[in-house]
């Protein structure tokens, strides 16, 4: 059915350099909430406002479940696999997210700094010894979340090339064609399964163990479940932390004020990591789909069961209600922990502690060691990508 009613249709198409949503922040300003339809015509509600969209990831009557079923509105093709822990509502999903919660606590992920550092330190080696012009991509910003997936994982040294090109191949953005596609999805799942049985077998210190383990409220996970939950961690887990770092790096040449600052005064870089994470647009699509189960009020709009509800986190993180003045980049802001980047309430992104590590550790290494690093090509002649997440394909740099 095509669109209707002259209701904006959602996602709208915009130029992929830009670091904003255009046309939801057009949006905001009429209200918290907005009436859109997908490319196929279904109907959505998006919530645009911070209190609106922190309203849908914690509200339970805004159902994930629901949104997962076969047929339901999607705005990217989904499968929902059993046991699929963003697929399920509480409290079937209360037990499997503490489950996984455990390979993600403060403790576990700080025990990897230093491997992460000694990656950092790794790559850039490498970068240096390439000599400049180097695409920054190339040699840290993709390479970097692989290397540390491989390394919660338990995967081996000699296999993280294989594994490198396998998940590469099946991201939205790759440039691998469907067939390409499918035989690495389908070499990536013969190869998880195999790592499975290994550690069922052999445990070891490593997210896969952890997840063959007895949980705090039951018996191990099964094969099926852990590797279900295993595949969106890796998708997850590169192509975010990846665009991220990408896009973090870009906004920081753009506004040299900033970088410079954060040469001066490499303390702030934990601050300027969240900032940065409200501040730039990494996906357009939302927090995931919701579904209501009840009549519900949504900041002054009454939604009756049923209805499609996607929390655009892009919009909320440059809500001026929150964040004063909230296209200015400003690592030194007070208020930027507030941001949605990575959601709230039962479905906040498990691995947001380590995409903060791994973004901190990168920023920290790149002011110290590289302090005059600039762009070795104007920002606006950079080529980037047009999908499901917005990053350069490759960031030239000179120092």
């Amino acid at each position: 059915m095509p669109p209707s009613d002259g209701c904006p249709v959602f996602p709208s198409p915009q130029d992929p350099s830009a670091d904003h949503d255009i046309s939801g922040s057009a949006l905001l300003t009429d209200g918290p909430v907005a009436a859109a339809v997908m490319a196929d015509g279904t109907p959505v509600q998006l919530a645009l406002s911070h209190e609106a969209v922190r309203q849908v990831l914690i509200d339970p009557r805004f159902s994930r479940a629901e949104a997962a079923r076969p047929g339901a509105p999607s705005v990217v093709p989904f499968h929902a696999q059993n046991g699929l822990l963003h697929a399920m509502d509480p409290p079937e999903h209360t037990a499997l997210r503490a489950h996984i919660g455990r390979a993600f606590t403060s403790r576990t992920v700080e025990r990897l700094r230093p491997e992460i550092e000694a990656l950092v330190a790794e790559l850039l080696d490498a970068m240096e010894a390439a000599g400049p012009p180097a695409d920054v991509v190339a040699h840290l910003t993709a390479p970097l979340p692989v290397k540390v997936l491989c390394r919660l994982l338990g995967v081996p040294y000699e296999d993280h090339g294989a594994f490198r090109e396998w998940i590469e191949a099946i991201l939205p953005a790759s440039a691998a064609s469907a067939g390409q596609a499918a035989t690495a999805a389908e070499r990536l799942t013969t190869y998880l399964e195999d790592l499975i049985g290994a550690k069922r077998r052999a445990p070891g210190d490593d997210l896969i163990s952890t997840l063959l383990a007895p949980g705090p409220d039951g018996p191990p996970l099964d094969d099926a479940t852990v590797l279900a939950n295993l595949v969106p961690v890796l998708v997850a887990g590169h192509d975010t932390t990846h665009n991220q770092l990408s896009n973090s790096l870009v906004a920081l040449f753009a506004h040299r004020e900033q970088w410079d600052l954060l040469v001066r005064s490499p303390e702030l870089v934990p601050r300027a990591v969240d900032e940065l994470l409200r501040h730039q647009l990494l996906s357009r699509i939302g927090m995931l789909m919701r579904v209501t189960t009840a009549k519900v009020d949504l900041a002054g709009v009454t939604l009756p069961p049923g209805t499609a509800v996607n929390a655009l986190n892009c919009i909320a993180n440059r809500d001026p209600a929150v964040f004063p003045d909230p296209d200015r980049l400003d690592i030194r802001r007070r208020d930027t922990g507030k941001h949605l980047a990575f959601g709230a309430g039962p479905h906040y992104c498990p691995g947001g502690q380590l995409a903060r590590l791994e973004l901190s550790v990168a920023l920290l290494a790149l002011v110290q060691r590289f302090p005059a690093l600039r762009p070795a090509v104007p920002v606006a002649e950079l080529h980037w990508k047009d999908g499901i997440m917005r990053g350069p394909w490759q960031l030239p740099v000179v120092w």
